[in-house]
């Protein structure tokens, strides 16, 4: 596999690419998509049912949340999908016959959980320290964004 072929290498284009039509939101909606369908691939007893080896492509949700981003499509290329032609429908699938890497399931489902919070942050406690007259020292939170207002 080719540098870029890598999965991470179509992540970084789906969060990083400007100049797709895509909005933010549509981005992690289309990450947030990825991160189930990882999640169970991950997971030893899902990853071996073909239910969970495959995405309708015309299935409206999947639509809805995939096709907005062409790099989310080309994620699942890079994680081992296949586009497949059946009955006139196009699926995403895992062949039954292809082992799938519960590792490399695990990375994948940490990048996408990375690639989310690079899109939408989570808000960040300050932490202070007081010391009291007594000697004790005190911890106090503090939101970015109370103390950005303040």
């Amino acid at each position: 596999m080719s540098f870029a072929e890598t999965p991470g290498m179509h992540l970084q284009h789906l969060i990083l690419n400007t100049n797709a039509t895509s909005t933010t939101d549509q981005k992690v909606s289309a990450l947030k998509t990825l991160r189930i369908v990882v999640k169970n691939l991950a997971d030893p007893l899902k990853n071996a049912n073909p239910k969970y080896r495959q995405l309708k492509l015309s299935n409206e949700k999947v639509k809805a949340k995939i096709a907005p981003c062409p790099s989310a499509l080309d994620y699942m290329k890079a994680l081992g999908f296949a586009v497949l032609k059946e009955d006139g429908e196009e699926y995403l699938r895992i062949e039954s016959s292809k082992a799938i890497s519960i590792s490399d399931m695990e990375a994948s489902v940490a990048e996408l959980n990375n690639a989310i919070d690079m899109l939408v942050p989570k808000e960040t406690s300050i932490s202070e320290e007081k010391k009291t007259p007594e000697g004790i020292i005190v911890r106090q939170q503090s939101s970015n964004l109370s103390a950005a207002s303040s």
